[in-house]
């Protein structure tokens, strides 16, 4: 279960990064001006969410959806449904991430969907899946990095090394 929960938790939170990069790249209101500046945004943007949001994603994210599967099932046993644990997990993981505002809420939702999904296809988790998942948001991170130094050289930031 925990290979799986870090598997969804990597590839929810890596998506949702990406989404929350290309919809908020300025999210302290600097006005965008060109297609290169947005461009340059979104990568700093992403970075940045990655940089601080994915040790919550893997810690609380986690944490908190093993809590609310075990109980769920627990939930569902004491009515004597079956069919309950699905919502109510569903519920429970919306509440765990509505602490973090909409945000939180979405970044549960869409783990909650992986997560289901994953589980749903009945997908057995490999060692080198989990390290790939773990592996994932800091080779994004050094990706977006990596463009912006590039593009940051490429337009005459070499000049500044020849100092």
């Amino acid at each position: 279960m925990l290979s799986r929960k870090i598997l969804a938790a990597s590839g929810s939170g890596v998506l949702f990064f990406i989404l929350l990069g290309f919809f908020i790249p300025v999210p302290f209101g600097k006005t965008i001006t060109s297609v290169p500046q947005y461009f340059e945004s979104v990568f700093l943007s992403i970075s940045g969410y990655l940089l601080y949001g994915t040790s919550i994603i893997l810690f609380y994210g986690i944490t908190c959806s093993i809590i609310s599967e075990k109980s769920a099932v627990l939930i569902s046993k004491k009515v004597k449904s079956n069919r309950l644990d699905l919502p109510i997990s569903g519920l429970l993981h919306a509440s765990f991430g509505f602490v973090f505002s909409g945000y939180g809420l979405i970044a549960s939702l869409l783990f909650y969907a992986v997560d289901h999904l994953i589980k749903s296809r009945k997908i057995t988790v490999s060692r080198k899946q989990l390290v790939t998942a773990l592996v994932l948001p800091i080779a994004l991170y050094v990706l977006c990095m990596g463009t912006l130094a590039t593009a940051d050289f490429l337009s005459g930031g070499w000049k500044d090394l020849l100092v």
